[in-house]
């Protein structure tokens, strides 16, 4: 019984649903983490949706409010705490935001290129404009960057999804890894969206055309499946609880010793120092410029592999 303000995908015919049981703990250990089908045994109407939302961007997946009303439910798995299902849930959801969000801006770079190569201004196409030139170049390393550290997140998820509490170092580090990648790829997409716009000019903003529901779309991956901040946060807090930067400059350094992971390993080591307040304070700035140079650093060893 009870209301969710905010929904997604709701036609589906079954829906996953944290809730708490009936005279279940207060706080996150009184949740557990269900089953809820569309339709009850009988055939009627197990949930009913209220309102269907408008959203900015993500509209073919659609999202409202749900009334539940004695709803049948099943329990995923009742020897497990929900509070670890539902972490799962997301872990596994933020693989693919990070999958789909380097998909969405190499489509973004694709539309910004067969636009070019058909433009022309002063006389030549502007594809062959030596500063769009070198901008096409510099989006395809940061695609290329962000989509090895996705892969490297769904490596990882590869080894350890069917593990259960207690989790392994293993599963931490894939924590850690996956917080980075959802993180830097949404803003990866969102980067590459717009400029995608830009390119096309004022054509870019008009609907008839495409790449203006690209950054409608790349806006929402930032968001959903936890915001920056969110990663950011418990990105530091598993890195710092298992000291898992030890982990990650070791393999860092053994793909690319001029990576730039000794610098960074002295900026987390002398943050680490410091009050809780002040690693928060500081954590936004550090994890990004960690996670450029992880992503930066899975390229060298794919291109080097490659060459």
């Amino acid at each position: 019984n009870g209301e969710k303000y905010f929904c997604s995908n709701i036609g589906a015919e079954v829906a996953i649903v944290t809730a708490r049981l009936e005279n279940g703990e207060d706080g996150i250990k009184g949740l557990q983490l269900f089953l809820v089908p569309r339709y009850r045994k009988d055939g009627s109407l197990n949930y009913l949706i209220r309102r269907i939302k408008n959203k900015i961007g993500t509209r073919s997946v659609p999202t409202g409010e749900v009334g539940f009303e004695n709803a049948e439910a099943i329990v995923i798995n009742e020897e497990i705490p929900g509070i670890y299902l539902i972490m799962e849930a997301l872990n596994i959801s933020r693989v693919a935001n990070a999958i789909g969000s380097v998909s969405l801006a190499q489509r973004a770079i694709s539309e910004a290129y067969n636009f070019a190569t058909q433009r022309e201004a002063f006389g030549s196409k502007i594809a062959d404009l030596p500063l769009l030139k070198w901008e096409f170049g510099k989006r395809l390393e940061e695609l290329h960057a962000a989509s090895q550290l996705a892969w490297k997140s769904a490596e990882l998820l590869n080894k350890v999804w069917e593990e259960k509490p207690p989790y392994s170092e293993n599963y931490h580090y894939f924590r850690f890894i996956t917080h980075m990648a959802k993180y830097w790829c949404a803003e990866v997409a969102v980067k590459h969206a717009k400029w995608s716009m830009e390119i096309f000019g004022g054509l870019g903003i008009l609907e008839e055309f495409k790449v203006e529901r690209l950054l409608r779309e790349a806006i929402i991956l930032p968001i959903w499946e936890g915001t920056p901040h969110r990663q950011i946060l418990d990105g530091w807090e598993v890195m710092a609880r298992y000291n898992l930067h030890e982990r990650l400059f070791d393999e860092l350094e053994a793909i690319s010793p001029n990576s730039g992971s000794n610098i960074m390993h002295n900026k987390i080591q002398n943050l680490l120092r410091q009050s809780k307040e002040e690693q928060e304070t500081s954590a936004g700035k550090i994890f990004r410029q960690l996670a450029r140079t992880t992503a930066n650093a899975l390229a060298f060893k794919v291109t080097e592999t490659v060459i």
